[in-house]
């Protein structure tokens, strides 16, 4: 019975870290979207630019407290004989981390260097 004491707090954290993956994905196609079709000028390019690292930054720290959270969430088991348990006691959250910050880095170095160029 104990592995179903973390079930509510990790189902509202699945959803908080799929939001934050919807902002993402969504936030770095509507600016790819405006990168490609639009002809922008100077201010333009500050706001576009502005909008991308501002997304990308929310991002990136969303990311970061989801992966956090979970990982304490997977300490909180403890020596519990679930699948969970063992799953999440070996998970390499560190560097799922260094992922998300790796990727939200490059998506907006990459698109500054496009809307610049």
């Amino acid at each position: 019975m104990d592995q179903n004491l973390n079930a509510p707090r990790l189902h509202s954290q699945v959803l908080g870290f799929n939001a934050t993956r919807t902002l993402f994905i969504l936030g770095n196609m509507a600016s790819m979207a405006v990168i490609s079709f639009a002809d922008l000028g100077s201010q333009a390019q500050l706001a576009l630019a502005s909008m991308v690292v501002i997304v990308n930054i929310a991002s990136l720290l969303s990311f970061d407290q989801d992966l956090k959270t979970f990982a304490a969430l997977s300490a909180d088991t403890g020596d519990e004989k679930s699948h969970y348990a063992s799953l999440a006691n070996t998970s390499p959250w560190g560097a799922f981390r260094v992922f998300c910050l790796i990727i939200c880095i490059v998506a907006a170095v990459t698109q500054v260097m496009a809307i610049y160029a």
